[in-house]
C-alpha cells in the first residue's frame, strides 16, 4: 500500500476509535471512547477543506513551535525559513503539519502515514513517519524524521493534541519550570516552577490565552473529565522533555498539551554550541524517533 492515496482512516479497538485524515497535514480526525471526545473533533470552519489546524491532534516536524525571528546558524551556515500561517509573521512547528502524508499501510487498529518528500522552504529536506497503534485501552503514536537533505541539520519533534473541556476538565503534570514567550510565541524568561504556572496537583486551565513551556517535564500528564468518569494519561519518551501548555486566544473551549523535544526557539545556540537541549542535529541520512502513549482508564 506504500504511496496510496491520501485517503481517510478509520482505526478501532474495543471502545476507542480513531480517526486519521493523512491529506490535512497527516492529523488526527477524531479520537474518541464510545462517543465521549478525548481529543477536539475536527471541524472545518465554513467554506474550508478539513486542515490541520482545525484537528484533534497533529505532527510538529521538522521542528516544533517556532524559530528565533525564523532565523538559525548551523556549521557556519545561515538558514531561514518563511512564514507559514495566516498573517503570523513567523513559521510555526515547520511544513508537516500544512503537507499532504501519504497511507503506507494500514490494517483495524494501526495504521502507518508517511510524508515522502517533506521541505520547508529551501532549508529543509525529510522524511516523516507516524506510527498509530490502538489498544482497547492505549493509542501509541511513534514519530519519525530522516534527514534527506545533503546536509547536517537539526530537527526537533512533537505531537499538537487538542483537548476540549468539556465543562470541567483538570490537568495535573510536574516540570522544573517553564519558559514564558512573548507576544509572537518566541521563548522569554525562565522561571522555576513559578505560582500559577504549577500543575503539580489537579486544576483546571485558565480560560484565557495561555502560551507556556514547562520545561524538565518528567514525561507524564493527565487530563480528567470529572463529570464523565474519565481520565486521558500521556507518557511520553525522555526525548520529550517539554510540555507546551497552551490556551488559543478566542478559543477558551479547547486547551493544548504538546509533548516536544525543544522549547520554542529551540535552535538558538546552535552556532556556539553542539546541540541544544531537545535538538536532533541529523546527518544524511540519519534519523530521530519519538513516541507519545495516551491511556484511557475510568477516573
Amino acid at each position: 500500500m506504500s504511496g496510496a492515496s491520501a485517503r481517510a482512516v478509520s482505526l478501532r479497538a474495543g471502545d476507542l476509535a480513531l480517526q486519521l485524515t493523512p491529506g490535512a497535514g497527516g492529523s488526527v480526525a477524531s479520537f474518541r471512547h464510545r462517543e465521549f471526545d478525548l481529543m477536539r473533533p475536527m471541524d472545518a470552519p465554513p467554506g474550508q477543506h478539513p486542515q490541520a489546524l482545525s484537528a484533534g491532534m497533529f505532527p510538529m516536524v521538522p521542528f516544533v513551535n517556532c524559530l528565533r525571528e525564523n532565523r538559525f546558524k548551523v556549521d557556519g551556515q545561515a538558514y531561514e525559513v518563511a512564514p507559514n500561517m495566516g498573517d503570523a509573521r513567523l513559521n510555526f512547528h515547520g511544513s508537516g503539519w500544512t503537507l499532504p502524508w501519504q497511507v503506507e499501510a494500514q490494517g483495524d487498529a494501526d495504521a502507518v502515514l508517511t510524508l515522502y518528500s517533506g521541505k520547508a522552504d529551501p532549508v529543509f529536506a525529510y522524511r516523516a513517519r507516524q506510527r498509530f497503534a490502538l489498544y482497547p485501552d492505549r493509542l501509541e503514536v511513534t514519530l519519525s524524521v530522516e534527514n534527506t537533505g545533503e546536509r547536517r541539520m537539526p530537527f526537533s519533534l512533537g505531537l499538537h493534541p487538542w483537548f476540549p473541556r468539556h465543562g470541567n476538565a483538570l490537568v495535573r503534570f510536574a516540570a522544573k519550570g517553564v519558559w514564558f514567550t512573548d507576544d509572537e510565541g518566541q521563548r522569554g524568561t525562565f522561571a522555576p516552577s513559578p505560582d500559577g504556572a504549577d500543575f503539580g496537583r489537579f486544576r483546571a486551565m485558565p480560560r484565557s490565552y495561555l502560551n507556556d513551556c514547562h520545561a524538565g517535564w518528567d514525561g507524564k500528564a493527565e487530563v480528567c473529565w470529572p463529570d464523565a468518569g474519565i481520565r486521558l494519561t500521556i507518557c511520553a519518551d525522555k526525548g520529550l522533555s517539554h510540555l507546551m501548555a497552551h490556551v488559543p486566544a478566542h478559543q477558551f473551549d479547547t486547551f493544548c498539551l504538546e509533548p516536544q523535544s525543544a522549547p520554542p526557539c529551540g535552535f538558538d545556540g546552535l552556532d556556539r554550541a553542539e546541540a541544544p537541549p531537545g535538538v536532533f542535529l541529523l546527518t544524511p541520512g540519519a534519523e530521530a524517533r519519538v513516541r507519545v502513549v495516551f491511556s484511557v482508564a475510568d477516573y
